[in-house]
């Protein structure tokens, strides 16, 4: 089904009838298919419209080491219906667009990262354009955009903006490092550096759900450990400092969350596997506990469909006796979703906010 966003610029084809485009994290997988016969480049920030994309990746593994020692981390490339589709937190170095269309995100710092990005990959006399909800924050574009040049409203519709910039110069060389904040953290007296970008959850700042997961969550861990929706790699690196032997890997849907997890782990001189998936999907190994804060609620949005899934397919991938140590909104009605799925389920700790949860495998 298209998205509001793509609802509005399947209204407005004929722009994409000439010139050599370039679309940022489109919000679907399926407005790729109203392009047909056009080329076009695709960058995904997030795996699961990646996949859903080219339909033939579940998942995509990386080492750490590899993807910390390049400036723009990694580049997945794959076509579909006459079209290139990159999963890549960047812009592959030295590629140009004469257009390139950003579905602007919800953070204002990821849309002026992304913004940046794209102003250095045009060609001489390119435009940026951007379509976005209305309530998501399309209304600030001119603000956002007034140092790269004149905007002009294209469309409105489907409580959607799309909004073409024209750039008076051309924009400086995108570096990564100019947008990576590095922070150290400390938990019960034992500190590590966290690398993070806009755009990554809980950028530049240790989330207080993730600080009870570390505090109150158990100590007993042996083994393969996956860290799920592992954002910047807090959860994995402070745990590979505790307990050095673990088998540790770490996993999320976002391009930028696997870059900064392999920034964060090498500024600890640690090193892991990571893994591109969205939830579990197309995961097949097991795993002897998987520690978690999931970024499954979204304010009124809240989806239990896709929460009761990972909690089914956590208890699949669990070698026998493993456990799930997952922290929440304490509001939320996780204890009986894990009581249906998990047959020993119990509450570590709460506070006014968050509850952590563990459940064991039996």
């Amino acid at each position: 089904m298209l998205s509001p966003q793509s609802q509005l610029l399947e209204r407005n084809l004929e722009l994409f009838d000439t010139g050599n485009w370039l679309f940022i994290n489109p919000s679907d997988a399926y407005f790729a298919d109203l392009l047909d016969n056009k080329p076009a480049t695709f960058l995904h920030q997030y795996f699961d419209i990646f996949a859903e994309s080219v339909r033939v990746i579940p998942s995509c593994e990386f080492d750490s080491r590899d993807v910390s020692q390049r400036d723009h981390g990694f580049c997945i490339e794959q076509k579909a219906s006459g079209h290139m589709h990159w999963f890549s937190p960047f812009i592959p170095a030295e590629k140009t667009f004469s257009d390139i269309l950003i579905f602007m995100p919800k953070s204002k710092p990821h849309t002026q990262m992304l913004l940046a990005m794209a102003h250095s990959a045009l060609s001489e006399g390119g435009k940026i354009h951007i379509v976005g909800e209305n309530k998501g924050g399309i209304k600030s574009v001119a603000k956002l955009t007034d140092k790269i040049g004149p905007n002009q409203k294209i469309d409105s519709a489907r409580h959607c903006s799309l909004v073409t910039v024209m750039p008076e110069t051309t924009g400086p060389a995108f570096s990564p490092a100019d947008w990576l904040t590095e922070s150290e953290y400390e938990v019960d007296e034992l500190t590590w550096e966290v690398v993070s970008l806009p755009g990554v959850f809980s950028h530049g700042e240790l989330d207080e759900g993730t600080r009870m997961l570390l505090k109150k969550g158990s100590d007993r861990l042996r083994g393969r450990v996956l860290d799920f929706a592992c954002g910047a790699g807090v959860i994995g690196a402070y745990l590979l400092k505790r307990f050095p032997h673990l088998d540790m890997q770490l996993l999320d849907v976002s391009a930028l969350a696997i870059y900064c997890a392999a920034r964060t782990l090498n500024a600890n001189q640690q090193s892991a596997c990571l893994l591109a998936a969205n939830g579990l999907h197309g995961i097949e190994r097991n795993f002897s506990h998987i520690v978690t804060n999931p970024p499954f609620h979204t304010g009124v949005k809240t989806d239990y469909t896709i929460t009761r899934r990972f909690i089914e397919d956590s208890k699949r991938r669990l070698a026998s006796g493993g456990t799930l140590q997952m922290v929440a909104n304490r509001f939320l009605p996780y204890p009986g979703l894990l009581g249906d799925v998990f047959p020993q389920t119990h509450t570590v700790a709460q506070d006014t906010r968050f509850s952590l949860y563990m459940s064991t495998s039996g």
